[in-house]
């Protein structure tokens, strides 16, 4: 599978200021070491003395070593032990999706370590510092960037995704959690959140600190607070912390540890799963020390913890109940409930890595109304509406800039930013779509050259055949099969998900495919 996952932070700047723009890292080294880039130089030093280290601690420790102005990459006890859902950190920042801390822990490396002084040149300096200026004006005019993010992070929109029948709660049983208010942007924001945190030169400062055991620590967002609240029927603000916290120390992906720790639950009400099984936690729904003491077992891969870390699709086949294993191609779903957002279930399912909210956010038409709302439930147009975010998002990460910011600025003022930087005449708004049409369709082809078809693009099939109990969606199912027969002929692929070699020719993407398999 491909797999890309972001985190923001300093360390891209830094690897850039240090004179690259990509690192390849190929191989394994005999023992746990770092990578270490400095100003155009690299190597490799063993640094066995960081083994078992927290994120943080292992972070700390370089620095101290290297210097402090180093930005450092590392992961957590998880990714050494090559744990499914481990993930990437810096600046208690988490790449979190897909297991890219695994990635790294089977390369024997702990850590990557940059620092660099060399200036950052563009094509036209004055024209991209002002293109850069107007898109700074959009950002401090629009609700989102300007108001919402800034003052409560982006756990502002759980109140609202609740009152449109669209959070998960107690593993996608409904969409609707009765205790959401207490998780509310407001109610972090007034009894959490103690300062605000902002990524490379970004106006939004969309991250917030909360106390956790005795110190000031990167506090959860959206995804964090739902997975380890409604999706587990907790509405406990300190439990969630506590969650946060041990997975950002361990260097394990919230999202699917949330996941995980509500299967289990559900498995322990149906009587599948006893206490005794669980190393005496008692698993009810709404149990925030039933929560906190699974999500340490789970990080710290200690009992019944060895197994659960290893994903719902994996404990799905040992104790069953597949329908409600919430995955799509082995990685767990995040906070949006597919049966109240079609469109959301069309993205998760096509998605290139997996269940992923963010490859084609269509909640923001569905659910949150910026840029015009459209009915959630209907079916029509949604096929349409996720290949166009999937293209634009496809070229979104490829620049390297947030996601958040362009909900305040068009194509076209990212067109001028890029043009200004590159020297490429990019500035139209169907030449940008074209470049983030051919990525999706290369990453799909390299999905297809592992194996994946139409039938991995599927939803778990509570959402498919368990109409919603409550709320606006109530009685919805996900009517995947036609969307998705829309969906391939949009795209110019197969009813089987291969993507035409029409389509390959017209993305120039034909010398690309010699490895593509015969279908």
């Amino acid at each position: 599978m491909f797999l890309d996952s972001n985190c923001g932070g300093f360390f891209g700047v830094e690897l850039k200021k240090a004179g690259f723009d990509v690192l390849v890292v190929t191989g394994r080294a005999e023992a746990l070491s770092t990578l270490i880039v400095e100003d155009g130089k690299v190597w490799v030093e063993e640094t066995p003395d960081l083994k078992g280290m927290t994120t943080m601690d292992a972070e700390k420790a370089l620095k101290k070593r290297l210097g402090e102005e180093f930005r450092v990459l590392t992961i957590g006890p998880a990714g050494e032990e090559l744990t499914p859902i481990a993930g990437v950190f810096t600046d208690q920042r988490c790449a979190g999706r897909g297991g890219a801390g695994a990635v790294m822990g089977s390369k024997n490396l702990k850590a990557i370590a940059v620092r660099g002084s060399k200036p950052i040149s563009v094509y036209d300096p004055e024209g991209f510092k002002k293109a850069c200026w107007r898109a700074r004006r959009r950002i401090r005019m629009h609700e989102v960037t300007a108001r919402s993010l800034p003052t409560y992070g982006t756990v502002n929109i759980l109140e609202t995704v609740n009152e449109t029948g669209a959070l998960p709660t107690r593993n996608f049983k409904t969409g609707v959690f009765e205790e959401a208010w207490k998780l509310s942007g407001y109610e972090w924001r007034r009894s959490e959140w103690v300062k605000d945190k902002a990524c490379f030169g970004c106006p939004i400062a969309c991250s917030k600190l909360a106390p956790v055991d005795g110190k000031i620590l990167d506090g959860p967002d959206y995804e964090t607070v739902w997975a380890f609240g409604p999706q587990c029927g907790v509405s406990d603000r300190k439990a969630i912390l506590y969650a946060n916290w041990l997975c950002d120390a361990y260097g394990v992906d919230t999202i699917s540890t949330g996941v995980i720790v509500g299967y289990v639950m559900e498995l322990y009400e149906r009587g599948v799963l006893k206490a005794d099984d669980l190393d005496g936690v008692e698993a009810k729904w709404g149990s925030g020390e039933a929560l906190t003491r699974l999500v340490e077992k789970i990080c710290k891969g200690e009992g019944v913890g060895r197994e659960l870390r290893l994903g719902v699709r994996r404990l799905s086949v040992k104790y069953g109940l597949a329908e409600a294993a919430l995955h799509v191609k082995g990685l767990e779903m995040p906070g949006y409930e597919p049966r109240a957002a079609k469109g959301m279930g069309l993205g998760y399912a096509t998605s290139d890595r997996g269940a992923c909210h963010l490859r084609a956010y269509t909640a923001d038409k569905e659910l949150l109304g910026y840029g015009g709302a459209v009915d959630p439930i209907s079916t029509r147009g949604k096929a349409r509406l996720v290949v166009d975010y999937q293209n634009e998002k496809a070229l979104i990460d490829s620049t390297g800039i947030c996601f958040f910011a362009t909900f305040a600025f068009s194509f076209r003022e990212l067109g001028d930013m890029l043009s200004r930087a590159t020297g490429l005449p990019i500035e139209e708004t169907e030449a940008l779509r074209l470049i983030g049409e051919r990525v999706y369709n290369l990453t799909r082809l390299f999905d297809v050259r592992e194996g994946v078809t139409r039938k991995d693009d599927d939803l778990p099939g509570r959402l498919l055949n368990e109409p919603m109990p409550e709320g606006p969606a109530k009685g919805s199912k996900v009517e995947l099969e036609e969307m998705l027969d829309e969906y391939y002929s949009i795209r110019g692929w197969s009813s089987d998900g291969v993507p035409e070699r029409e389509t390959i020719e017209r993305l120039n993407l034909d010398k690309l495919v010699e490895d593509l398999p015969t279908r």
